[in-house]
């Protein structure tokens, strides 16, 4: 019999499999979006159809926040070099902290985006590196609130508990927060969409890859979505107008945007390994991995309804 370890396995390949190929570039020719799949307890996949006739490989994962088990975590820190972090990248963190899913996390300094394929980009895995902005991980700061900053850095999730995620203005999350990431521009506020005219054409107007954070009006669930970029012809990308416009289609009421470029990435486990659900793009390598500083996990219990062994 089939274990289900190797049925999720199977999902999860043939869901990476769609997302770096045509799957992942759907247009208005093919309007019908692939089916939800369901990786864990309350964690589901689905690639998304291009909203229109520009070329983008859109990735959600929807997790149910009132599902047994489940929970949203932070990267650890690690102040061992002197900085705040330890750069991994995404599929690393994931393997280090025995996550079931992840997505990269806050913007990071010192930062070099190096030549084109090159190694010369900084930081490198293991590289000390820390965080733009407030970061908690089990109770304890990581990294302080900080005033001077990229106008981006407006926003901050909150994590306390399970079923107990929020978006806010600002770095402060209040006591008793368990796990925190401040990044931005915050895209929706209570159902409505904000303004990106403080923000030049680079953060704001033109196309680049993205990953965001979306939660609905009862902040049950919540949406975990990456936009590929900087690949003519597979995807080009999204501008913030446009990333808030999928949020809006999936239901979210709240949502954030986190570091994008060649930062995005969604990797989930896989009895194979971790598995890149998106194609990230570093040093202009179309699924080549950027190590960053930190990285929004998920943990979730395996499918209830799995065939057993």
């Amino acid at each position: 019999m089939i274990s289900s370890s190797t049925i999720l396995a199977r999902a999860i390949i043939a869901a990476a499999s769609c997302a770096i190929s045509a799957c992942g570039t759907l247009s208005m020719a093919h309007p019908d979006p692939a089916p939800w799949v369901a990786l864990f307890d309350g964690v589901s996949h689905r690639t998304l159809p291009a909203p229109g006739p520009v070329p983008m490989a859109i990735q959600v994962l929807q997790i149910d926040l009132t599902a047994p088990g489940v929970s949203l975590i932070v990267t650890p820190g690690d102040s061992s070099d002197g900085h705040e972090y330890r750069a991994l990248k995404t599929s690393e963190a994931l393997m280090a902290q025995d996550w079931q899913a992840a997505v990269n996390g806050g913007y990071f300094l010192p930062f070099a985006g190096g030549s084109p394929g090159g190694d010369d980009y900084i930081p490198q895995p293991g590289q000390g590196t820390d965080v733009s902005g407030a970061a908690i991980h089990d109770g304890r700061v990581v990294s302080p609130i900080e005033t001077d900053l990229d106008r981006r850095v407006n926003a901050i999730l909150c994590i306390w508990r399970e079923a107990e995620v929020v978006i806010r203005d600002g770095q402060e999350c209040g006591p008793g927060v368990r796990e925190a990431m401040a990044a931005g521009p915050r895209l929706l506020r209570d159902g409505q969409r904000l303004s990106y005219e403080s923000f030049d054409a680079a953060y704001g107007a033109a196309r680049h890859p993205r990953t965001a954070v979306g939660l609905d009006a009862r902040r049950r669930l919540a949406w975990l979505v990456t936009v590929d970029g900087r690949q003519p012809g597979f995807s080009e990308g999204a501008s913030l107008d446009e990333l808030t416009d999928i949020l809006v289609a999936l239901g979210a009421s709240d949502a954030i945007n986190l570091d994008g470029g060649g930062s995005t990435t969604m990797v989930v486990e896989s009895a194979n390994g971790p598995v890149v659900l998106n194609r990230p793009i570093h040093t202009a390598v179309p699924g080549r991995e950027r190590p960053s500083a930190n990285h929004l996990g998920v943990r979730a219990r395996p499918r209830s309804d799995a065939i057993q062994p």
